[in-house]
């Protein structure tokens, strides 16, 4: 399941979420889940290693969010959390942990899986082009970066951020919640 959501926030919102995003004080050599061990259908060629980029914990709750700085990013909670209705659509009533990732050209990503049971990232940049790429490689799947965006996947599936263009000198930035179904 790969679900795509436009125009999450109010673009004032948005727009204060990008601002902010441009201001975090990134940390480089955060490692990525390695990818599959062994080649799947349509991941041929994909090796199985570490995946090093730009990285912050927001937190696992909404106090450490807060205490850490990022409270910016509840708006996107909030708001795709009713107006998606995440409790009937997903049986999600809460998040496992928030954290931001960042690539800049010359940064390869590495195809993964993630913990948890859903995947959520949003896309912050509103000037973002779509000729620099950087969109999400979801299992067969090319979802372009697009600002103010909400890509929702199940866990499970293979993905991996694309590279950004050479022609771009911008950081391709991203705000990722990750959660599980309520028992």
């Amino acid at each position: 399941m790969i679900t795509v959501h436009n125009d999450v926030v109010e673009n004032h919102v948005a727009e204060l979420i990008d601002s902010e995003m441009k201001n975090v004080a990134w940390k480089y050599d955060y490692h990525s889940r390695g990818g599959p061990k062994t080649p799947r259908r349509g991941h041929e060629g994909w090796k199985s290693h570490p995946s090093k980029h730009w990285h912050r914990l927001c937190g696992k709750n909404g106090q450490q969010v807060i205490a850490n700085g990022f409270e910016f990013v509840m708006p996107i909670w909030t708001a795709a959390m009713y107006k998606y209705d995440f409790k009937k659509s997903f049986n999600i009533t809460g998040y496992k942990r928030i954290y931001v990732n960042a690539h800049t050209h010359g940064i390869e990503p590495v195809i993964h899986t993630d913990d948890g049971d859903f995947t959520m990232i949003y896309y912050p940049r509103m000037d973002w082009k779509p000729e620099w790429g950087g969109g999400t490689y979801i299992d067969g799947e090319l979802i372009p970066y697009v600002g103010n965006s909400l890509v929702i996947f199940d866990a499970h599936l293979h993905h991996m951020a694309m590279p950004v263009t050479r022609e771009c000198y911008e950081l391709r930035s991203v705000i990722v919640f990750k959660c599980n179904r309520d028992v």
